[in-house]
């Protein structure tokens, strides 16, 4: 990717932090971008978790302002104890609690995974 980046093959980068190897991997690809004068916008659409830690991850990039967000998918919307909800501005906060800054509800996820987490 770098010979690219350097190249100006790209005007934007669209990492998934789900499937580019987690937060320190996307985190990487961002500084690359920024390096070389190439936009990042996070691909959060995937889950609420992956969101959650998109949305991270562009407040901490300086020429982020940005994350492509999907509405209607359960594996975002349903998941979550407290639904996302976008402001005035078409924006969503950047999660404020512990870790991600999200709660799951573990009903949902046992729904969409057949697993149940939590607790025994």
């Amino acid at each position: 990717m770098v010979p690219w980046l350097q190249g100006g093959a790209f005007d934007i980068v669209q990492p998934d932090v789900t499937k580019v190897g987690g937060v320190s991997e996307e985190r990487k690809i961002a500084w690359m971008a920024e390096d070389n004068g190439i936009r990042f916008i996070p691909h959060g659409w995937n889950t609420a978790l992956g969101l959650a830690a998109d949305l991270h991850l562009a407040s901490a990039s300086r020429n982020t302002d940005m994350v492509e967000y999907l509405t209607g998918s359960p594996f975002i919307d349903d998941i979550m104890v407290d639904k996302w909800e976008l402001d005035n501005s078409g924006m969503l906060a950047v999660p404020k609690g512990p870790g991600l800054g999200i709660s799951l509800n573990l009903d949902e996820v046992e729904k969409y995974t057949g697993q149940r987490f939590g607790s025994p």
